[in-house]
């Protein structure tokens, strides 16, 4: 009987182990997620800035330039509308098909990851 009983405790000890591991995983899994988007959220924030001068001296540029103040910041309006047109008639091409890819990839990655622990 004594047999069994250590049977039962090491089932045990190795269902709780591998409990623990799942919750590790998983935590690990939602640390990188929400780390990633933090970081995103900033990189957005900080390059909306950048092309909010950068736009802002441009058309200063222009008016400069031109003489004519108004003249800058209708080029550079311009210019915005000429890539929300290209990026409309191209998006299933240029954002679409590669967030697609890349998510799938990183998807089978992780499943080839996990694969890979489990038959160690």
């Amino acid at each position: 009987m004594e047999h069994t009983g250590t049977l039962k405790d090491n089932l045990e000890d190795y269902i709780e182990t591998r409990i623990d591991l799942i919750k590790f995983k998983t935590a690990e899994k939602s640390a990188s997620a929400v780390s990633g988007i933090i970081v995103g959220i900033a990189l957005f924030i900080f390059s909306m800035f950048i092309l909010l001068f950068l736009s802002f001296s441009a058309a200063y540029a222009i008016s400069y330039a031109t003489q004519k103040p108004y003249l800058g910041f209708l080029a550079v309006a311009g210019f915005y509308i000429l890539l929300v047109v290209l990026l409309l008639a191209l998006k299933e091409k240029l954002i679409t098909i590669p967030i697609v890819n890349t998510l799938l990839g990183k998807f089978y990655a992780k499943q080839d990851e996990n694969k890979n622990e489990n038959e160690k």
